[in-house]
Parts: structure tokens; C-alpha cells; sequence
């Protein structure tokens, strides 16, 4: 359950099913060694389902568009070169079709959501556009604190918070065990939480993702107090979670904003529950979209 403070108190997800989102992505379909599912998951983050596939059909490649949260009902699609021959719980797979092209990373055109927000006293107002921040499921479970630690290179400290054990002091080679994606995230957390501060401060339309290529001064009074430099973020014992940085827009669309229902809430008493739909382009928050609303 996420509790928003803003004007008055509000919940979301205090039911998996209370957040629900689908996945929007033109796939294209042809004969091809890619098999492509329609992933709908409760419960379920989508790099421990990833990994739970790979294990099962004994692969490394399974493609995906996005992070998904666990405490949800999500859908997404996902590709495989082979065929899933078995079912989990809590996880429906769909096939769709075949192609020549896997998923990968960025690959969706945006996300649609279907969210019941709780505990209100009077109904929620629209709004078009907000700032692009990352949503706070972004740095749970202290994602930015350790991919922090990745980019100082403080890999022993970083193993301690992950409670990996390092056989012969083997930090590097403990931590590879969790797989570079995961390790990925932990740095892509941190990039994260340093544009949420630029992005507070700064007016420019298009705000620069910290990485070591980016141009310009934007960060450097937030590096210093992090005492990191952009060069940090080369990461030589961990080549392929390495980030040379980015663009991010500042302010984001709200498309399609609906009001499904206003109503009695039946988790509390003499409260108002509101179901709402709209959708986001990818990568953009909705949790961010929720925190404004009540403004």
C-alpha cells in the first residue's frame, strides 16, 4: 500500500488489483524464432518473472519493454526462442504470435492504467500534464542507495546491504550472481533520484540523465554533494551496467484522463473511493500523475 500526502491523506494499491496496467506496443508479427506473450502477472515485478522464465526454458534471452511493479495487476509482453510449456501462479501467458525482432528495453509506446485510489473525502480533479518525475516504486527497497554503491565502487558495502555472501571476499563475483540486469536497475535507481533534484530545480523542457557522456553543468553541485563524478559511472568490473547517460522531457501528457466511478469506499468507512483511467507515454509515472491530481 503507497499512503500520498498532499492536501489530505489518500491510498492506492492497497489491493494488487486496485493498480492495473497495461502494456501498449504495436508488435509485428511474421514467421520468425521469437515467440511472443501477453504477460498478465499479480504480485509478480517483472525481472523476477524474467528470471523465473529463463530458468524454466534453460535461456538467457528473454526480452521485455518495462519494469513493472510487483504489488499490481500488470500486463506485458514479452519475446522467447522458445515456447512456455508451463503455467505459475499468479501469472497468465497469452501467445500472440511469432517475429524476427525480440523485445527490448523502451520498445512499448506507453502504458495505459486503471487505478482505484482510496480514502478520500471529496473527488480528485483532473490534470493534463505534470512533471516527468520517477515514481517512488522506482527507489524501494533501497534501489538508488545501492546503485549508488556501484558507481563509487563500494561493491563490499553493496554486498552487505543485499545480504550477498562473498566467498574469498569476492564481491564483484557475488554480486554478478544477481545478474546484470538487476545490477542495471540499481544504477538506472540512482541515475534516477539525481534527475527527480535537477528536475525540481530546473525549468528546461528536456533535462539531462546523468550518465558519463553527459555535456553541460546541470549536475555539478548535485555530484559534488554525492561526492561522485560523471566518470564513476563507468563501471569496469560490471562492463554492461555501465551508463553513459540520457534525455528526459520535463513535463509529461496526461492522455485520456477519466473518472470511471466516485463512491463509497468499502475498505473505509464513511470514505470515497475513485477508479480512474489514462494513459502515459512510457517511461512516465503514475504515481506522479496520482500526487497531482489531489493539488
Amino acid at each position: 500500500m503507497i499512503i500520498l500526502h498532499t492536501l489530505w491523506k489518500m491510498k492506492i494499491k492497497e489491493l494488487p488489483e486496485d493498480f492495473i496496467v497495461e502494456e501498449v506496443m504495436n508488435l509485428h508479427l511474421e514467421e520468425g524464432q521469437y515467440y511472443y506473450y501477453l504477460v498478465t502477472k499479480r504480485n509478480w515485478n517483472t525481472l523476477d518473472l524474467v528470471h523465473e522464465i529463463a530458468e524454466r526454458l534453460h535461456v538467457k534471452d528473454v526480452g521485455y519493454a518495462g519494469i513493472k511493479d510487483r504489488n499490481a495487476v500488470t500486463s506485458q509482453y514479452i519475446s522467447v526462442n522458445k515456447k512456455i510449456p508451463f503455467t505459475l501462479k499468479d501469472v497468465t501467458f497469452t501467445f500472440i504470435g511469432t517475429g524476427k525482432e525480440r523485445i527490448f528495453i523502451g520498445a512499448l509506446e506507453g502504458n495505459r492504467f486503471t487505478i482505484i485510489v482510496r480514502d478520500l473525502d471529496k473527488k480528485l480533479k483532473e490534470v493534463k500534464d505534470v512533471v516527468n518525475y520517477f515514481g517512488e516504486q522506482r527507489f524501494s527497497l533501497k534501489n538508488a542507495l545501492i546503485g549508488k554503491m556501484l558507481v563509487q565502487k563500494k561493491f563490499k558495502e553493496a554486498c552487505t546491504e543485499l545480504e550477498l555472501t562473498a566467498e574469498k571476499n569476492d564481491y564483484v563475483g557475488a554480486l554478478k550472481r544477481i545478474g546484470k540486469d538487476t545490477l542495471r536497475f540499481y544504477v538506472h535507481a540512482y541515475q534516477s533520484e539525481l534527475w527527480n533534484r535537477l528536475a525540481a530545480k530546473s525549468k528546461k523542457k528536456v533535462i539531462p540523465i546523468i550518465g558519463y557522456l553527459t555535456e553541460g553543468k546541470d549536475y555539478e553541485k548535485i555530484l559534488e554533494e554525492e561526492e561522485v563524478c560523471q566518470e564513476d559511472f563507468i563501471i569496469r568490473s560490471f562492463p554492461d551496467i555501465g551508463a553513459e547517460g540520457g534525455q528526459r522531457e520535463r513535463i509529461v501528457q496526461v492522455k485520456e484522463f477519466k473518472t470511471l466511478s466516485f463512491t463509497d469506499d468499502e475498505l473505509h468507512l464513511g470514505k470515497k473511493k475513485q477508479v480512474i483511467s489514462f494513459c502515459l507515454d512510457k517511461g512516465a509515472y503514475a504515481t506522479t500523475v496520482i500526487e497531482a491530481l489531489s493539488i
